[in-house]
């Protein structure tokens, strides 16, 4: 496969020039812009991104042609942390620090096409076997930040593990895990499996966490018996997190209700809401400027998106005004999703907004 090195300057947003710490994974990502060539997605990082001031990278870009280098390996890319922090333990504390982020270009289509897959399995093997990294280390963007990316290996979980084998077979290997990361947050429940007919003090507390993240037991509660209803309310939270749908409680599962507790206590411990209210109608920059509650519910959802009208401002610029800022948000937010970028509030971007946000 064809690699260029092409990188983008040395900048604030995009390639802060920072060392990384070591390369301890590999963390896979999709880019979400419908038709984008690896070459559209550099220059985009070299030039847009830098001049909406938003932080954001990757080390590589891979399309069905070829892959573009736009961050030295040596380098810090703003790929896998923002303000999620870290639930891989050998990423820990940040994974920009620690890995190399891949990103997989999507077809007009919105999907990745098989032959960027396999092409960004050789690039991948060829990173393993330079950096002594088994295949384990290959990671997705949900794994480490909870973050739905890419979107189709976080609805089926398999894919990564058929994009290990391709690396695998690649190396030479024979053997693959097929399980995903490991979490940095170690059970609170088990060390081990639980499953139909495991019993005991375990599966109590497993239980007890299920119905407290709003998972219902409602027939025997907690009652330490991992019977029918205890696998229904599993398989329940592994289709809310978009991960196998098995009923059997482990790493991965215990990372998904990790994070879901986790947003359970951000309205209290940061005071951010679980819920945002989007308006109905046109936002726009018009003379005089447009403001008031339904302005600043719409900043606020982009924030909550980690898109900020400001982020170098008090409160990230969310100030309840449309003004030049706010429209750069909303046009970042169309462009990394699929939309017309105008930076016009309207019924296609409040619809993407809610269905990003009720995930």
């Amino acid at each position: 496969m064809k690699v260029v090195k092409n990188d983008v300057k040395v900048n604030q947003y995009t390639r802060p020039g920072l060392k990384l710490s070591g390369v301890k994974g590999i963390v896979m990502h999709w880019t979400t812009t419908p038709g984008a060539s690896a070459l559209n997605e550099r220059d985009y990082f070299n030039g847009t991104c830098i001049a909406a001031e938003r932080y954001a990278s990757a080390h590589y870009f891979v399309d069905r042609k070829e892959a573009q280098l736009i961050i030295p390996e040596n380098e810090v890319a703003y790929h896998a942390h923002e303000n999620n922090g870290c639930y891989v333990s050998f990423l820990k504390p940040n994974a920009n620090k620690t890995a190399i982020g891949v990103e997989m270009c999507v077809e007009k289509n919105g999907k990745i096409h098989s032959e960027t897959v396999q092409n960004a399995a050789e690039l991948v093997a060829d990173l393993c076997e330079r950096y002594g990294l088994s295949t384990d280390r290959i990671v997705r963007h949900y794994d480490v930040t909870g973050k739905n990316c890419p979107a189709p290996w976080v609805s089926d979980s398999s894919q990564l593990t058929d994009f290990r084998k391709k690396v695998a077979a690649l190396l030479g290997n024979t053997t693959v895990s097929n399980t995903t990361a490991p979490t940095s947050q170690p059970s609170r429940s088990t060390g081990t499996i639980l499953k139909k007919g495991s019993s005991g003090s375990q599966v109590k507390a497993l239980q007890k966490r299920l119905i407290a993240a709003g998972f219902s037991l409602s027939k025997y509660g907690a009652d330490g018996s991992y019977g029918d209803e205890t696998v229904q309310a599993v398989k329940a939270l592994q289709k809310k997190a978009g991960i196998a749908v098995d009923g059997i409680y482990g790493p991965a599962t215990e990372k998904a209700l990790a994070v879901i507790e986790a947003k359970k206590k951000k309205p209290s411990s940061s005071g951010k809401r679980s819920s945002y209210p989007l308006p109905s109608g046109i936002y726009k920059v018009k003379s005089p400027l447009m403001k008031g509650t339904a302005v600043r519910q719409i900043q606020e959802a982009l924030a909550a998106l980690y898109f900020y009208p400001d982020k170098r401002a008090k409160n990230n610029g969310i100030d309840g005004y449309y003004g030049p800022k706010t429209a750069n948000a909303v046009k970042r937010f169309q462009l990394m999703h699929g939309l017309s970028a105008d930076g016009i509030y309207g019924p296609k971007t409040k619809a993407k907004l809610k269905d990003l946000l009720n995930n």
